[in-house]
């Protein structure tokens, strides 16, 4: 079969429901899209859901099943995939968590979940923790992500990932931080670790407070990055190469370090530069010269990841979505223009729906495009939830999206004679 190349492009938690302010409309319907519109007019469209109808997926899990994995089988919880994104080399029996720098007041009721989205200095406050040894011997390591995100692990004896971590969940703040504990209390390694994550934060917060950056944060009319707020935890697992088991050669473009190293950890390359932020701003036509590059160079799959789309759903920002996702359809007039039509594929889509008005993760399907060359094309003329409840892609679920992309670059496998 012949092969040819394909673009994907990833709008994280694009996907809406109306807003009254967007005159009952979702921010991609609102939004001018004249490349969109041309892909859903000349392609295949649908709401994919990542994994089932009705069920929420985090960006881990609805990037691994955008990457083709079964995450139902491999998943092994956010904590190691951060950590592994952030190149801690992760060793058997450690337990891992994905955590924000966040504000905490002093009764520990939390102010800020993000201390301000801080992106400044974090690389220093992780340092300051890093190598922290609690009282039964238990490593505390601790890494930078992307903006006010961090990887925290705990290694020692005896540990489980079964607890209840610190952070007290999306939209919550104003509520105490969690005391963490164990699952099943009658669990004596769970026990353990909630005890051990209890010590490191409180110690964490002592050294926090009084952290250069912090008292500069400070004096700057800035939230204080004073705690750690702790989530996802989990030990890892192995997870099969994508890459591997297609055939393919890919690379991911993406400013959002999780996203980079799930790519890695499925078998994909990762290219990242500074201008190719994780926020609101990035730069969108950086990354789309930078996918025709990689096409030029001979990858069969070449992925752009934009985070910027999915915060502003989560701050219940509609408009700047609008705008974010006006970004992305310039990015696609310039792909558009600068492939081979007849030998390169693009498809759009999202990990999952993040609703401004909900301002968090749902079980929403996500908007999804295929556009090529002989791509079978349906009635849709526009991008939009509403539209493409008309497209052929209805109802798929994200590995399917994947297997399709794959099955027109002639990458799937046939099975029987």
């Amino acid at each position: 079969m012949r092969k040819r190349q394909g673009i994907l492009i990833i709008s994280d938690g694009l996907g809406d429901r109306p807003i009254k302010v967007l005159n009952g409309m979702t921010p991609l319907e609102y939004a001018y899209t004249p490349n969109l519109d041309c892909l859903a007019r000349e392609g295949s469209t649908g709401n994919v859901y990542p994994i089932a109808p009705g069920i929420p997926v985090g960006t881990d899990v609805g990037h691994m099943e955008i990457f083709g994995c079964d995450s139902d089988k491999y998943y092994p919880g956010r904590g190691p995939l951060e950590a592994l994104s952030a190149g801690i080399e992760m060793k058997e029996g450690d337990v891992a968590f994905r955590g924000n720098f966040g504000t905490v007041d002093e009764e520990n009721i939390v102010i800020d979940r993000r201390a301000g989205r801080i992106k400044d200095g974090t690389a220093e406050l992780a340092k300051a923790l890093s190598g922290m040894c609690l009282e039964d011997g238990t490593l505390v390591l601790v890494k930078e992500l992307t903006e006010h995100r961090v990887a925290v692990v705990l290694r020692g004896k005896g540990l489980s990932a079964a607890i209840v971590p610190t952070d007290v969940g999306t939209a919550n703040e104003g509520v105490r931080l969690v005391v963490p504990h164990p699952e099943n209390p009658q669990c004596e390694e769970a026990l353990k670790t909630a005890e051990n994550l209890w010590e490191f934060t409180k110690k964490a917060s002592d050294i926090l407070k009084d952290h250069p950056v912090n008292q500069e944060r400070i004096r700057n009319g800035l939230l204080p990055a004073n705690v750690i707020l702790t989530r996802g935890p989990g030990q890892l697992s192995a997870i099969p190469s994508t890459a591997k088991k297609t055939g393919i050669r890919a690379l991911c473009i993406a400013g959002d370090i999780t996203v980079g190293g799930i790519a890695g950890l499925v078998g994909f390359d990762y290219y990242v530069q500074d201008s190719f932020t994780g926020g609101f701003t990035t730069d969108y036509m950086g990354k789309a010269q930078k996918a025709v590059e990689a096409i030029g160079e001979g990858y069969d799959w070449v992925v752009i990841h934009v985070k910027g789309t999915d915060l502003a759903g989560h701050d219940n920002q509609p408009l700047e979505k609008v705008r974010i996702i006006e970004e992305i359809d310039g990015m696609m007039g310039y792909i558009m223009n600068h492939i081979e039509k007849d030998r390169c594929y693009i498809a759009f889509t999202a990990d999952h729906s993040t609703p401004c008005e909900a301002k968090d993760h749902t079980g929403d399907g996500v908007p999804t495009i295929i556009w090529g060359p002989d791509v079978r094309r349906d009635k849709v003329e526009m991008a939009g939830e509403a539209y493409f409840m008309e497209g052929a892609l209805q109802n798929l679920k994200a590995r399917d999206i994947f297997a399709l992309q794959m099955d027109l670059m002639g990458f799937s496998k046939k099975r029987g004679a």
